[in-house]
């Protein structure tokens, strides 16, 4: 068996809960195939699994991150038909973590070709919150010349989700925090000082009755008042109290569900769920999505980059993560 090293969360809570493993991998089946990982990408969901408030997490001993970028070592037959050869540069999402190590064993299905004027380092910023952003406009379903309001504007999902929006024709409404009003408006939205207690009603006097849709990842009753009559609520996460996470996230999520078709409806976006349920959609978006990078139509998040070896440090990095930037470990050649 060929062997590899993975970031393994042995206990929760600090950095010193993290431990680099060096363990057997087993060989690809079927369909598999063998992707030898560059880059991955390391932010708030991989320090809040750590902490043990991620409710796909609920146990140690997982491997952290979710997206990654790599080179493909073995093929498989449903790798060459989607046009993936070995040695090719391959992005990907995974249903489950696991991306901080050094090589994993994946269905091709998970897989999207990288475009060669793309970097690496830039490309693994990317997957997670792109297809974050892009699954949550889906649910929210505005028609061109509709409105959005989009929380945390400037965070990875929220620039990507503003980007996106603006794009499909739709008016942005972003909130940020005064420090950040530059860089909001730099994306071309309509800023939202979210620490002004009458924030909502100025959004929806300023959108004339209400945005169509919402794109949050707070959980604030707060966002009804800036909805419309029959707008759409789309949650892209719930930022629990500390120390109950994991609770407040469950209880946010079934919520959710039991408004799903009301008047005011809400939605919950979950990447992990379309990875599982709809591979075709997620493999061809997340191919446009980078192929759109590429192109310079949209504009990636700075780089840090930090080796694999300090993993701790990318941990410590990403909780004090600067907006415009994300946290990305770089794998040994």
């Amino acid at each position: 068996m060929q062997s590899r090293t993975a970031a393994r969360v042995t206990s929760f809570g600090d950095t010193d809960g993290v431990a680099l493993v060096d363990e057997e991998m087993r060989a690809p089946r079927g369909t598999e195939v063998a992707v030898r990982i560059t880059h991955a990408s390391l932010g708030s969901t991989d320090v809040l699994a750590r902490r043990g408030g991620y409710v796909f997490q609920p146990l140690p001993g997982f491997v952290t991150g979710y997206d990654f970028v790599g080179v493909l070592e073995t093929e498989s037959a449903v790798s060459a038909v989607l046009g993936m050869r070995a040695g090719d540069r391959v992005a990907g999402v995974l249903p489950r973590m696991g991306a901080h190590a050094t090589s994993i064993v994946i269905p091709a299905t998970l897989l999207a070709p990288v475009p060669d004027a793309l970097d690496s380092a830039v490309a693994a910023t990317a997957p997670l919150d792109l297809i974050t952003a892009w699954h949550a406009l889906q649910l929210a379903a505005v028609d061109a010349g509709g409105s959005i309001l989009v929380q945390g504007v400037t965070g990875p999902v929220g620039s990507y989700a503003a980007q996106l929006a603006q794009r499909d024709g739709l008016t942005v409404f972003g909130s940020a925090s005064t420090r950040s009003r530059a860089a909001a408006e730099a994306l071309g939205v309509t800023f939202v000082d979210y620490t002004d207690p009458l924030w909502a009603a100025r959004v929806k006097n300023a959108s004339g009755g209400g945005v169509d849709a919402a794109i949050d990842h707070t959980g604030s009753q707060e966002v009804l008042g800036a909805l419309a009559p029959h707008g759409t609520w789309v949650h892209t996460a719930f930022v629990g109290r500390p120390g109950h996470e994991r609770a407040d996230s469950l209880l946010g999520s079934l919520s959710s569900a039991a408004h799903r078709w009301g008047v005011q409806r809400q939605r919950v976006c979950s990447v992990p769920g379309l990875v599982l349920t709809r591979r075709d959609d997620y493999r061809r978006g997340l191919t446009t999505l980078l192929g759109m990078l590429a192109a310079g139509e949209l504009t990636p998040l700075a780089v840090d980059a930090i080796p694999f070896d300090r993993v701790w440090d990318a941990h410590r990095a990403a909780e004090r993560a600067e907006r415009g930037r994300k946290v990305v470990v770089t794998m040994p050649e």
